[in-house]
């Protein structure tokens, strides 16, 4: 909740991928919602978090298909087509499985999941800022830590302040004018 707070008190708009076995409760549906009221793209991470590289087609596209019916469900229409693939790991299987839905890794990895500190999270971002390569950049943080929310109080404001933006996957994409297909993997814009 702080982190979508940090995001939409800035007037921005974030990508927020899900997974469904891990939407267990009210609590859960309910910062689903809040997201989504906030104007967050609401999208899918799979329904149980595997390595889809070591699932067959038919377990790929449930995990994608159950995924989306959880959140279709919890906010009361289709959510984004993009899929955030679990551990950024693909292979011809998961692609030609997915061939409609367009998968999203990151070229900036803020490494949260690997214990960053709130100023290592700032640093990468900042430094992504001032050497130009966070332009058009897909950034993956977490929304379980709280160095990740700490540093997204701090970056957002500070973002806007440098007159950049925080903006969904979908919203990048649209502003850049390129599309985003199915069966393709993106980790920024061209």
């Amino acid at each position: 909740m702080r982190i979508i707070n940090a995001i939409a008190n800035e007037g921005f708009h974030a990508t927020f991928f899900y997974v469904g076995d891990w939407i267990r409760n009210s609590a859960g549906e309910g910062e689903v919602k809040y997201a989504f009221s906030k104007g967050m793209e609401i999208a899918n991470h799979t329904k149980s978090h595997p390595n889809l590289t070591e699932k067959s087609a038919s377990e790929i596209r449930s995990e994608y298909d159950q995924c989306a019916a959880k959140l279709k469900g919890i906010i009361g229409t289709e959510p984004s087509k993009l899929l955030r693939i679990p551990y950024l790991a693909s292979n011809s299987t998961v692609t030609s499985t997915l061939s409609d839905v367009p998968m999203i890794t990151c070229s900036i990895d803020t490494a949260d999941w690997n214990n960053a500190s709130k100023d290592d999270i700032i640093n990468k971002v900042v430094t992504a800022k001032n050497n130009g390569s966070l332009n058009g950049a897909i950034v993956l943080c977490h929304e379980t830590y709280n160095t990740t929310a700490e540093a997204m109080e701090y970056l957002a404001p500070y973002l806007k302040s440098e007159g950049w933006q925080i903006v969904t996957v979908s919203e990048m994409f649209a502003v850049k004018q390129q599309q985003l297909d199915g069966g393709k993997i993106y980790t920024k814009t061209n």
